[in-house]
């Protein structure tokens, strides 16, 4: 008779092929870009936008020098929230740029 296997519910599926595909540190970078504004707050995140990783190296756009040079003094702080709001750490340096217009 034919063994009967029990059936893998899909976000377990989902979780272990992201894992095996190796996915999942690209997965944990883009929650963390989503979750910009929740995790540095509104008044920051008007002005700022977390825009992609590269090597532990988080960009984010300011919208003008004054926002890009409080932003500069406040990195190690917002670095460590980012980290804190993770599960591992991720972010080793945050590169501030211009904001594309």
């Amino acid at each position: 008779m034919p063994r009967i296997r029990q059936a893998t519910p899909l976000a377990d599926a989902l979780a272990g092929l992201i894992r095996n595909l190796g996915f999942e540190k690209k997965l944990k970078e883009q929650q963390l870009i989503q979750r910009w504004a929740e995790i540095v707050g509104q008044q920051i995140a008007v002005h700022s936008k977390a825009v992609h990783f590269e090597g532990g190296k988080l960009f984010v756009e300011v919208d003008s020098a004054a926002w890009r040079q409080e932003l500069h003094f406040m990195k190690a702080q917002i670095a460590y929230r980012l980290n804190e709001a993770s599960e591992t750490p991720m972010v080793r340096e945050i590169i501030l740029t211009n904001k594309k217009r």
